[in-house]
């Protein structure tokens, strides 16, 4: 509608003479008939009646700003979502006064639902709250889960193009590409390893055995035992290379002891083995470091062309320490088998044990059981059938031992120095139920300690022993204990010196006589009555040998002698029908000597000779004898023993601070 204007002139005051004055009121009343810009559109409805193309029936044109239709909204808020595209951030819409400031950031202006307001649902393809990121990287770490790899996002240009390998798209922290920090459960960069298996190698450190990894099915089921999971060359599923100084295989052995027999190759003694405790302390000796049977302290198997013991050949056995043993001067050892069991006694001056205990002036031996005779400190036990447990000050043990058997019972004398006499203890030693028994049978008068001593029994369990010495102020010794009880006295006990009865070794012999034989210008049987309370001993002599030691013992077959002749250079078995063994070499000069007879006849005899050395037989009269050197690992030899069943032996040999120990497999 036009308004009313001034006429010119008069006119104007005719007119306004003439008429009444038309108000705004008025004009308003009329407003709706009125349509001044002839567009169709009452002027009280068009929001720009003097345009025509500006009324609420005009279509609108978006982003030009003018709001055609006559809405009120922002011209460029087409979806009126509250945001505009970011093109038109702060531009004003004709007609509009609230409009220009709305806020940007609207990638889809014709929806509604598609604005920075919106809640964004990830993984449909759309960016509904208008961020520009990939609607299938939630967590907007650069990478999406494996099965939306490719997969655009509508309204962000770059989208499907990021890598897959996301295996948690809510942890932003979680991706390829993360340094992984191995042990603390997560497989951060996704790389579907075990985190408790760092270099990858299928193995975990103990402990860590049976601990799961998030994101990572099935975990927690790879076998410990890794011992560097920095290195995927080290675990148990790796072949050891040995004598690298490395445990590649994580086993936890000395790498220089390939064969794992506790000992080591010369070449490579006292080395350790990195990450192992414990190594390098391994001796070495081991000549054959890929074969276990093969080793210092082995059981030697003679004549198969290998040397078991690494002593320097299948013709030598090699005597060694029994490991975790110290001893004090131990003597005239004597090996005796009994109840499945084999005892190496002797008498020593002192002895400390495996155990730690500590035993002066002891009857001792070293127990093995048949079927395990090897050097061995973990299968060898111990009986001090006679000891004490402090050093004493009025006696000392002398040279003179013997260790026999009988009916399951052990019976031991040792000949001992005192003061101003000698004595003959004997001990008995029940092997199942019972009492031990003891009898010190003290002499009168000073004599030299025994150089030999000698034990028998008889039918009625009477118990003799005799002892002799060879010395200046040599003298015969003879004992007898009718019952040997806890606490017993000698029944007979009486000494004879003189000429005869000087001697460096006797022997009992119940069953031919009975008599003592000696070594008194050859060997000498002196018969007695074992009756008597004072007998007498008178004999002559009844073998030539130049003995320097005799030995005895009683079987079914009767009382067989050892006699050992240097001279001769002979070993001499006196069997019990009188029958006499001899066997010895050109290179031998025996001085003491032991024997050991099997079930079918055979020996094993050893002996030291004149020169220290010792050496060893086996065979029989029939077959014929096999020789061998024995090598002592340390020490001049002083005593010899030898025990065989036929599948095993033993050759003991004392020295001033040793029990050496060689062990036979026939």
């Amino acid at each position: 509608m036009e308004r009313l204007g001034l006429l010119p002139g008069g006119l104007v005051l005719g007119l306004l003479a003439g008429c009444n004055w038309i108000t705004d009121a008025d004009v308003a009343a009329r407003a709706g008939q009125v349509d001044d810009d002839g567009d169709g559109v009452a002027a009280d409805t068009d929001c720009d009646d003097n345009n025509s193309t500006i009324s609420p029936a005009t279509p609108e044109i978006w982003y030009d700003g003018i709001d055609q239709d006559c809405q009120g909204g922002d011209d460029y808020d087409q979806d009126a979502d509250g945001y505009v595209p970011d093109e038109f951030v702060g531009l004003t819409t004709k007609g509009v006064k609230t409009s220009g400031q709305l806020p940007g950031g609207d990638c889809d202006d014709a929806e509604p639902l598609v604005s920075p307001k919106q809640p964004d649902t990830f993984y449909d393809g759309i960016d509904q709250d208008c961020s520009g990121d990939d609607d299938y990287d939630q967590d907007g770490d650069g990478y999406v889960p494996d099965e939306h790899i490719g997969l655009a996002t509508l309204y962000v240009p770059t989208s499907g193009l990021l890598p897959g390998d996301d295996c948690d798209d809510d942890n932003n922290a979680v991706h390829p590409g993360v340094d992984d920090v191995a042990y603390n459960g997560y497989d951060s960069d996704c790389g579907g390893e075990d985190d408790y298996d760092a270099d990858g190698d299928g193995f975990v450190p103990d402990d860590y055995l049976g601990l799961e990894t998030v994101y990572v099915e099935p975990s927690g089921n790879l076998p410990g035992g890794d011992c560097d999971d920095e290195d995927a060359s080290f675990n148990p599923g790796v072949a050891e290379t040995y004598y690298t100084g490395l445990d590649e295989a994580c086993d936890g052995f000395d790498d220089y002891d390939a064969d794992l027999d506790g000992y080591v190759p010369d070449d490579y003694e006292g080395l350790a083995t990195e990450g192992v405790e414990g190594t390098g302390g391994l001796p070495g000796g081991d000549c054959d470091d890929t074969d276990d049977a093969v080793r210092p302290r082995a059981v030697e198997t003679p004549a198969d062309l290998v040397d078991q013991d690494c002593d320097g050949g299948d013709s030598s056995v090699m005597a060694i320490e029994i490991e975790g043993y110290t001893w004090i001067n131990p003597r005239s050892p004597v090996a005796v088998e009994a109840r499945d069991r084999v005892y190496i006694s002797v008498a020593t001056e002192k002895v400390t044990t495996a155990d730690d205990d500590i035993w002066f002036d002891a009857g001792f031996a070293v127990v093995w059981d048949v079927g395990y005779i090897v050097n061995d400190a973990g299968l060898v036990t111990t009986l001090p059938w006679s000891k004490s447990s402090y050093d004493p000050s009025n006696y000392s043990v002398g040279a003179g031992h013997d260790f026999i058997v009988a009916d399951n019972t052990l019976y031991g004398a040792l000949g001992f120095s005192y003061t101003s006499s000698r004595a003959v203890r004997i001990v008995s030693y029940p092997l199942t139920t019972g009492t031990a028994g003891d009898c010190t049978a003290q002499t009168t008068a000073d004599y030299d300690a025994p150089d030999d001593v000698s034990l028998a029994l008889d039918s009625g369990g009477r118990v003799f022993a005799v002892a002799c010495d060879g010395g200046a102020n040599g003298a015969l010794t003879y004992v007898r204990v009718d019952e040997l009880t806890a606490s017993a006295n000698a029944d007979v006990n009486q000494t004879m010196s003189g000429g005869d009865a000087s001697a460096t070794a006797c022997a009992l012999d119940l069953d031919t006589g009975p008599s003592v034989l000696a070594n008194v210008d050859g060997v000498y049987r002196y018969g007695f009555d074992p009756d008597s309370p004072a007998p007498s001993f008178e004999g002559d002599q009844a073998y030539t040998y130049d003995a320097s030691d005799l030995d005895t013992w009683a079987d079914d077959s009767g009382t067989t002698t050892v006699i050992a002749d240097a001279a001769l250079r002979r070993v001499i078995i006196v069997e019990g029908d009188g029958n006499e063994v001899q066997l010895g070499t050109a290179l031998d000069s025996p001085t003491i000597a032991s024997a050991s007879r099997t079930g079918d006849g055979s020996y094993l005899v050893a002996w030291v000779n004149s020169d220290a050395s010792v050496r060893v037989a086996w065979g029989s009269e029939i077959d014929g004898w096999t020789y061998q050197d024995v090598t002592i690992s340390a020490g001049t030899p002083t005593g010899v023993a030898a025990w065989t069943n036929g599948d095993e032996g033993i050759v003991a040999v004392t020295t001033a601070s040793s029990l050496l120990v060689g062990t036979y497999a026939f």
